[in-house]
């Protein structure tokens, strides 16, 4: 039986990790950008206009799932499969808003925290453990009271308790790269503070802060769907998964479709994204303890 030559097993063992990672990247990439796709295009996919009733002087909404209405209708008559979609449309571009927005401002501050002197340093990283000390819910729902419920008013609330956690990832990832050779060796050479970030630092991050990304995704959506739930976030007529679990729950009993379809939905979305969260991870055990 012919066996492969010891130099080729060597060229192949450290391969065949990287491979798997590669395709668990494809998989986890799919998982996000169909989710996304489904956001997008949803509206264009509901059968109905999602604020359309079906009142008539012969029947009494909820109507149950059938032909006509695959998910069942809501009191009002209102098809559930398209208010699913525009909802869904709402959390998940709204979460994506929120998670960008967190990251912008949390890498910002770390880097800032990383390569200003030590004193003003260590001022901003106590500023995000303040942060990071208060209960999360609680600080979003003092600012969504504050400020009054609207979709500005949730993102604020949401990026608010989300930036320190990244702020901190960023701050002990730079300050670990500032130490190696070769951004020593940048410095050495006359590279500005801003070249050496842009060049060096932050291309350094991007494993570490896309794998921060789409763990905290799931998380954005939970909150937006908490805030938007208490009435707090998307306000009727508009739909959001938060929204339709809200108006569900007064009618688990003459119709439980009205809150299991929002839930499942809820439940399949945040599942799938944390799958693809892990997926990004990286295999190698010392890897993966950087990004903790």
């Amino acid at each position: 039986m012919p066996t492969m030559p010891a130099d080729a097993a060597v060229r192949a063992a450290p391969q065949a990790p990287e491979r798997r990672w590669r395709r668990r990247h494809v998989v986890a990439a799919v998982l996000v950008v169909g989710w996304l796709l489904i956001g997008v295009l949803g509206p264009f996919l509901a059968p109905y206009d999602p604020d359309r009733t079906s009142l008539t002087a012969d029947s009494v909404p909820p109507f149950p799932p059938g032909p006509e209405h695959l998910f069942g209708t809501d009191q009002l008559g209102r098809d559930l499969l398209s208010r699913l979609l525009h909802g869904l449309r709402t959390s998940l571009l709204v979460a994506l808003a929120i998670r960008l927005l967190t990251m912008l401002l949390g890498v910002a501050v770390g880097l800032a925290a990383a390569e200003v002197p030590p004193f003003a340093g260590r001022v901003l990283i106590r500023v995000a453990d303040v942060f990071l000390a208060l209960p999360p819910l609680l600080v979003a729902l003092t600012i969504t009271a504050v400020l009054g419920p609207s979709l500005p008013t949730v993102t604020l609330a949401v990026v608010a308790i989300g930036w320190p956690e990244v702020a901190r990832l960023t701050y002990a990832e730079a300050r670990r790269l500032r130490a190696t050779d070769y951004v020593e060796a940048a410095r050495a050479l006359g590279g500005t503070r801003l070249q050496v970030v842009g060049r060096h630092l932050l291309p350094a991050l991007a494993p570490q802060l896309a794998v921060a990304f789409s763990v905290g995704l799931p998380g954005a959506i939970m909150y937006e769907a908490g805030l938007s739930f208490f009435g707090l976030g998307v306000q009727p007529p508009d739909a959001s998964l938060g929204t339709l679990i809200a108006e569900g729950r007064s009618f688990v009993v003459p119709a439980p479709w009205m809150l299991v379809v929002p839930v499942a939905a809820l439940a399949v979305v945040v599942v799938s994204l944390n799958i693809a969260g892990d997926l990004l991870v990286p295999p190698d055990p010392r890897r993966r303890l950087r990004l903790l």
